[in-house]
């Protein structure tokens, strides 16, 4: 039990396994913070402050709250804080910011429907499944106590702006895990309000956990923390969230273009990565330049081919003659797998005989290039089997061949 583990890096394996590995193995610290991750741990911290008072029976007014959070942001900011989305500015946010205390003040004033207990609030526990144990620690925004149903009660504030939906709050890890801490510390409390705060949309969300709720998310955090610590390759994965990310300036998927943009236009187009992938989308646009000639040129051959066989039915022969080449013409009948589009039945009656015969692997899909190779080879007791899946048709085809 070494090594602690909270949600966040659990979350963060399940994001990108890389970004894990720079966080919590190699413990890289990056400098960069999102606007989004400094306006919500200031408004965090503006809370907190004003919980402490309500827990010392003082109720501070609206206006200490919000200069106490332009306060802790100015005292904060820096040039670090990274801005992703660039149709919006840092004072963009800080507003955000104060909707969410402003309209949080105006809801819960006087703040005495429970009783504060504690105000981010370090928890441990030790997690226990099919006979291992691993640390879980967090931090919980408040505890409060409900006086009147008798129960604690959770509370997180979020100001992410995407919206919890109450299915995904039943099935929330982070608050039930808070819950088990808590039940560690004090045995009575059997039940817990489990409750977030989206302050983006001024709505609360609550659920609760039942003892087989607690017990069935212990063993199923247990099982991902298993993967992790049998995970060896710990490569980065690619999405909307690398832009939040503080480590592209060293992730193998970032670090090229992050290095490319500070350039200046003549030494971005000398870099030597850029130059090769110049040249390669170079390439890449002539091939299909000339894929496309091909496929003009396959049709216009499919045309003299249909020709072809249709002068040798009326002719009567089999071989056109030509100053260099020669067609040979066939016509007639070849068994052949359908496929799934001409006859799901039969389509699925053969790949069904197949399997049941311990001969699908001998043909791996079922197609014509197969049967060719195969029907020769097969027993003739199994190729009765197989005989009402298969269908015929008429090959009509013109081969090419040097004159000798």
């Amino acid at each position: 039990m070494s090594v602690n583990y909270s949600f966040s890096r659990v979350q963060s394996f399940d994001s990108c396994k890389l970004q894990y590995k720079y966080r919590y193995i190699d413990r890289l610290h990056s400098e960069i913070e999102t606007v989004e991750a400094f306006m919500g741990s200031r408004v965090h911290e503006a809370l907190r402050e004003l919980y402490d008072f309500v827990k010392n029976a003082t109720v501070k007014p609206m206006d200490w709250l919000l200069r106490r959070y332009e306060d802790l942001w100015q005292k904060n900011f820096s040039e670090a804080v990274k801005v992703v989305k660039k149709e919006y500015c840092a004072d963009d946010y800080f507003r955000k910011g104060l909707k969410c205390l402003t309209d949080y003040y105006d809801g819960y004033a006087p703040f005495d429907r429970t009783k504060v207990v504690k105000t981010e609030e370090k928890v441990s526990y030790t997690l226990r499944s099919d006979g291992d144990e691993y640390s879980f620690t967090g931090y919980v925004d408040r505890i409060d106590w409900n006086d009147r149903e008798r129960i604690f009660e959770i509370h997180d504030y979020k100001t992410s702006g995407t919206l919890m939906s109450q299915e995904e709050a039943d099935r929330d890890f982070q608050l039930g895990l808070y819950q088990l801490a808590l039940q560690a510390r004090w045995p009575e409390a059997k039940e817990a309000r489990l409750v977030w705060h989206y302050l983006l949309f001024n709505k609360e969300i609550e659920s609760r956990r039942s003892p087989e709720d607690l017990a069935r998310m212990q063993d199923e955090f247990v099982r991902r923390i298993k993967v992790i610590e049998g995970t060896q390759d710990f490569g980065p994965e690619k999405s909307s969230l690398c832009e939040w990310c503080g480590y592209e300036d060293i992730c193998p998927l970032w670090a090229h273009p992050k290095k490319t943009e500070k350039l200046s236009v003549n030494a971005y187009l000398n870099d030597p990565g850029v130059k090769l992938v110049s040249r390669y989308a170079e390439l890449e646009a002539q091939k299909k330049e000339l894929n496309h000639r091909i496929d003009e040129i396959e049709i216009e051959q499919a045309e003299v081919e249909e020709a072809a066989v249709a002068l040798a039915e009326k002719e009567n022969v089999l071989l056109l003659d030509g100053p260099g080449h020669q067609l040979v013409i066939t016509i007639g009948e070849e068994i052949c797998a359908p496929t799934r589009a001409e006859d799901q039945e039969k389509w699925a009656g053969l790949r069904d005989t197949l399997l049941r015969e311990n001969r699908f692997c001998e043909v791996a899909t079922v197609n014509n290039g197969m049967l060719g190779r195969m029907l020769k080879n097969w027993p003739r007791e199994f190729l009765d089997q197989i005989r009402p899946c298969l269908v015929k048709k008429i090959v009509r085809k013109a081969d090419l061949k040097k004159k000798r």
